[in-house]
């Protein structure tokens, strides 16, 4: 092509013989792009140089000729870049670091969900499986998206494993045909087909090395002998895929040891609007440890005092968030933000100690109030649109403690941690203050669960009493909630009796995990009146142990204990009790005379700790224990915020409340019957109360009340 044959007129391209019209034409070889890219890159350039009037520079010849530079070199790929150097600059900030670690290293899906899902989760270490999901009251709707051309499979298991886990697999085929099946598994090994198909695939595709599969399934297929029901219980998602197509519907290619897992998730958790509920107002303050050096603990309670943030006013608390430093992810467990109501002691700042050992300042004891909890598993909580946690005002906290839990399995020495949580307040007033009260059993020794036990049960109560005295006369509503034991804990119900009646269960968990303790919301607001009782029924298994597992703060240790988020604000804070350690030790024929019962003295050889350490754990001896803690007599504490007791109240001492029967197991309703469900709720939480025995007719000996009370402040600090 030259001038001769061809119209360069850029005002003039419609012409035939135009230059644009030659080129479409052009048939575009391998040598010939070659070409086109070696002009572009040793050819002349022609330049414009001009100003924002479009004149030239006087003194500058325009057009100006000149060749592509030869000092320029190719550009850097930066994908072999990360993959040959994958260090972090020394100047980025501890927070941004820990808060975003590793996020733009995972690889993400080519496409995007095929519809707007209520929830989203990454399931493996490395970003490549993410699964969205909605649901509503019968059903539930997936999509995994995959980085695999292969199989994939997800399912629900009773413990993370495969054995008893309800499998579905599917993979898109060469010719682009999908394949999919409801699968169950009784062991290590390829999943069998279930006979009854009741996982169904509504859509499928694989693009860029990506698999997208789409599919449903009812909540409760009614199907109890290979399927398991999705309940708002913490569900053992499993999953796994493989890069091979199979061949045949039952030729999958074993996945390996790095592409399957699991993941403690509730699937029906209700949806924040988490958009709406930030303003734009809102200032962000940070609670971060200061450098904390892990001692050779396996479990290390840390805190650290803090300034209430810098405000004047009245604020609302409106969110806040974990910031988990790189390289504490699996040590960090949990943190309580606790907020201190008395008068701030200056000589507490830039100082940590360890939160339960007499290194802890006197002027702590009154700081027992939480506000913002995090836990393994848990995600960025923001409180409901008319809610707020009130900061700045006359009678709102005066500083902060930060508790965090670590878990040090490997008794690591090496690990320095900055983690924290982080708060964002606004001066936009919301309608209600938000409060947050602690129900349950006391943490201390005197809570026994005997060895070689599958399922042990330990209650705590909260009695009419104590609500009647702390919560006004309209009532709390309650909007959230955390469960809490430690690795033994199996079950935790929150029951709500009115009048003798079970009114509610305003919490539960048939399937809790340790390792994933996660604030969750109430599908809806429910209300506690003044006078109210409160059963929180937690299940033990120990049949891994040896030997009695005490109450107390380790992890090997446990605790029966559940955080309820409410609105208005009132001093209820602290309603939590402890069966009778008479009741107990008399069962083992100890008394006074022969048990030290010093809580200071636990080396004393004949310790109570020790002789129960000791004693033979026999069907009878256990049984006997159980019904202790069922009929026994319970001693109570009832505290507000600042830890001090409601003035009018006496000591309260009262039995397990005759009319609260057993909880009833979902497991074997599921395996008697297939009858209509009612509502989730009402058919799956349904109590049976049975009457009580009346027979069973504890006494408290040589146990003072004033010797039980003082023990129980004691425990409280």
């Amino acid at each position: 092509m030259d001038a001769s044959l061809v119209n360069f007129d850029i005002t003039n391209s419609s012409a035939p013989n135009h230059w644009t019209k030659i080129m479409k034409n052009v048939e575009w070889t391998s040598s010939l792009t070659s070409a086109l890219q070696h002009k572009q890159l040793n050819g002349n350039h022609i330049h414009i140089c001009q100003k924002g009037d479009f004149t030239n520079y006087p003194g500058i010849p325009m057009p100006s000729i000149s060749t592509y530079p030869s000092y320029v070199g190719p550009v850097t790929e930066r994908v072999q870049d990360c993959l040959s150097n994958s260090s972090t600059p020394e100047t980025m900030s501890t927070t941004t670091a820990s808060a975003l670690e590793s996020a733009s290293q995972k690889p993400k899906p080519t496409m995007t969900p095929s519809e707007s899902y209520m929830h989203s989760a990454v399931l493996d270490e490395d970003g490549k499986y993410t699964l969205y999901w909605s649901y509503n009251e019968t059903s539930i709707v997936f999509e995994a998206h995959v980085q695999t051309t292969g199989w994939l499979g997800l399912g629900i298991s009773p413990n993370g494993g495969m054995a008893g886990a309800d499998i579905a697999i599917g993979w898109v085929g060469h010719d682009g045909q999908t394949f999919f099946k409801d699968r169950y598994a009784t062991a290590i090994g390829k999943p069998p087909i279930d006979p009854h198909q009741d996982w169904f695939l509504l859509s499928g595709k694989r693009e860029g090395g990506f698999t997208f599969l789409k599919f449903t399934r009812l909540l409760d297929t009614k199907d109890c002998e290979h399927d398991l029901p999705i309940t708002s219980d913490t569900i053992r998602v499993i999953w796994a895929y493989n890069n091979a197509i199979p061949e045949s519907e039952d030729g999958m290619a074993y996945h390996g040891p790095a592409t399957r897992g699991s993941k403690s998730i509730n699937l029906l958790e209700p949806a924040q609007n988490k958009g709406a509920l930030l303003p734009a107002s809102a200032v962000r303050y940070d609670f971060l440890n200061r450098n904390v050096s892990l001692p050779a603990e396996k479990t290390t309670y840390w805190c650290e005092v803090f300034r209430k943030p810098p405000i004047t006013t009245k604020q609302h608390l409106v969110k806040y968030a974990p910031v988990i430093q790189k390289g504490s992810k699996g040590v960090v467990h949990h943190m309580i933000l606790f907020a201190c109501y008395t008068p701030f002691d200056e000589s507490l700042l830039e100082r940590g100690y360890n939160c339960y050992d007499s290194s802890k300042p006197d002027t702590m004891i009154g700081c027992g109030n939480p506000m913002a909890l995090w836990a393994v598993g848990g995600e960025d909580f923001y409180f409901p649109p008319d809610v707020g946690f009130s900061l700045g005002a006359v009678g709102d906290p005066t500083y902060f403690i930060l508790e965090t839990r670590y878990d040090n399995p490997q008794q690591r020495t090496d690990i320095i941690d900055n983690s924290g949580i982080m708060l964002w307040y606004t001066p936009e007033i919301r309608k209600y203050d938000a409060g947050l009260a602690e129900v349950g059993t006391l943490v201390g020794d005197f809570m026994m669960i005997p060895p070689r036990q599958k399922s042990f049960q330990i209650s705590g109560i909260c009695n009419s009493n104590c609500t009647q005295a702390a919560i006004p006369p309209e009532g709390i509503k309650t909007f959230a909630y955390i469960l809490h034991t430690h690795l033994a804990g199996r079950k935790i119900h929150v029951r709500q009796y009115r009048d003798e009646q079970l009114v509610d269960v305003l919490a539960h968990d048939d399937n809790y995990d340790f390792n994933y303790q996660q604030l969750r919301w109430l599908k809806k607001e429910k209300t506690i009146m003044p006078g109210d009782s409160l059963i929180v029924d937690c299940f033990y298994s120990s049949t891994d142990r040896a030997s009695l597992t005490l109450g107390g703060i380790a992890t090997t240790e446990e605790m029966c204990v559940v955080y309820i988020y409410y609105y208005p604000r009132s001093e209820f804070a602290t309603c939590r009790s402890l069966v009778s350690p008479w009741d107990q030790f008399s069962i083992l024929g100890m008394n006074e005379s022969l048990a030290n019962f010093d809580v200071e003295s636990t080396d004393e050889p004949n310790h109570w700790t020790k002789l129960l350490q000791n004693a033979e754990w026999t069907p009878s001896l256990t049984s006997a224990l159980q019904r202790v803690q069922l009929k026994g007599e319970n001693y109570h504490i009832c505290q507000k915020g600042d830890a001090s007791q409601f003035p009018e109240l006496p000591p309260l001492i009262s039995k397990y409340p005759s009319y609260v029967g057993p909880v009833k197991d979902r497991v074997q309703d599921c395996l008697s019957s297939n009858a209509s469900t009612v509502s989730t709720t009402v058919s799956a939480l349904e109590m049976t109360t049975t009457t009580a025995d009346n027979s069973a007719n504890s006494q408290v000996k040589g146990f003072t009340t004033g010797i039980i009370v003082l023990f129980l402040i004691h425990m409280c600090m």
